[in-house]
């Protein structure tokens, strides 16, 4: 079988989504059972044909277009995420 005839990942994630897995369990599930498979994963990255002028994706690196209020700042460093720290969600594996 060649990679072009491999249905894995179309038949992984019609089962995601047939047992009714979304978001982050459906994403884990699939990589998981791509990664059991033989596969592993790789980012990658397109143009967005679609972005806002007031997008705000910035990292902690680059900076943030965003502000928010001192309030939301506050409850962030008292629990620990300050601006500095790397959390998983960070990661671009949701898992």
């Amino acid at each position: 079988m060649t990679d072009q005839d491999d249905d894995l990942f179309d038949s992984v994630t019609a089962m995601a989504e047939r047992i009714g897995l979304s978001g982050k369990d459906k994403d884990r599930y699939v990589h998981e059972h791509m990664t059991r498979g033989g596969y592993r994963a790789i980012p990658q990255y397109v143009k967005d044909d679609e972005q806002d002028e007031q997008d705000d994706r910035g990292s902690g690196f680059f900076g943030s277009r965003r502000t928010r209020p001192n309030r939301d700042r506050d409850q962030d460093q008292d629990r620990g995420r300050g601006s500095g720290r790397r959390t998983r969600d960070d990661d671009w594996y949701t898992g």
